[in-house]
């Protein structure tokens, strides 16, 4: 495996083409493809598939991706080292849940990159269970998970078993709402109860419903699972169906302030919550990944906690 490779299904990645990709190269596209067949072959896995629309990545292709960004970035941090330069990061990576990115997110990238103008920061939406395991596998540098107090020591150990480090800061109560299109019927109503929604079609990210069915002891009868927060928003705005989520989902949402999607509480679902900021620990952070963290933090205070106080 050579860095050059990683390098390679990268470019592939963001142009979503070989062709693409192989002209940003400077190679032929069957060299490039030679190239990723034999790292393909190395790794034992398939990194991409072809359709119509282009190259995707496969799910263990993802993974792959995620790893390689981490490896390169590393590697330009060791040659910016030998070289003295003063940038010693150009990309660095971290997670937020798909709820959190409208809070967050925007105001994040913005006062990093005044910054920072010279480093790219990429912030992955992942789904708060698959945060941990893929910083212990070095794909991102910094991950912000919600955690109800039912699930805080379990996550307290986790952490511990794998050292990443943690800073805890309190949610308060949280609402979880109800989150249906402007031309359902129940829109209008000021307080939605689960007796409400038995009969509709629930729309979730991913596996959340999992949990939602655990929180209100019923299992929902065949999801609409989707991949995609945007897609969700679309769907719901849409009338397909419903989907529950904390409140900071409608915080700065252009789908909530136009009005094609309400948010509704349910009084059976509220719990206390907190969110935990994971890094690594903190000798081994770059001077940029603090001032990182520090941005982190404060938005979260300000852009979160301080609306749902």
């Amino acid at each position: 495996m050579r860095i050059e490779q990683l390098d390679q299904i990268i470019k592939i990645h963001e142009h979503g083409s070989l062709s693409k990709a192989a002209n940003s190269l400077f190679i032929s596209q069957p060299s490039l493809s030679v190239s990723v067949s034999r790292l393909e072959e190395e790794l034992g896995l398939k990194i991409f598939e072809r359709s119509n629309t282009g190259v995707l990545p496969t799910e263990q292709g993802e993974v792959a991706l995620e790893l390689a960004k981490n490896i390169v970035g590393l590697s330009e941090k060791i040659k910016e080292i030998m070289d003295g330069r003063k940038v010693l990061i150009r990309n660095l990576q971290m997670a937020i849940p798909g709820a959190f990115a409208n809070a967050i997110a925007p105001d994040l990238l913005l006062r990093f990159h005044a910054l920072y103008p010279e480093v790219n920061l990429h912030i992955h939406e992942t789904p708060y269970y698959e945060i941990v395991e893929r910083m212990d596998k070095g794909a991102y540098s910094i991950g912000v998970i919600p955690c109800g107090q039912e699930g805080k020591k379990d996550l307290l150990k986790q952490l511990k078993d794998v050292e990443i480090e943690c800073e805890i800061i309190s949610g308060g109560q949280a609402k979880l709402l109800l989150f249906l299109s402007s031309k359902n019927p129940l829109a209008d109503r000021e307080r939605i109860s689960f007796s409400d929604i038995k009969s509709m079609k629930m729309i979730s990210y991913k596996t959340n419903y999992i949990q939602t069915s655990r929180n209100l002891g019923y299992p929902f009868n065949k999801p609409i699972v989707v991949e995609d927060i945007e897609l969700l928003k679309k769907l719901i705005g849409a009338d397909f169906g419903f989907s529950i989520f904390p409140e900071i989902l409608s915080f700065n949402d252009l789908y909530m302030s136009s009005g094609m999607i309400k948010a509704i509480p349910m009084p059976e679902l509220s719990e206390q919550w907190d969110i935990f900021i994971l890094y690594y620990p903190n000798e081994s952070l770059s001077s940029i990944e603090r001032e990182l963290l520090a941005l982190v933090k404060e938005l979260i205070q300000d852009n979160l906690i301080s609306q749902i106080e």
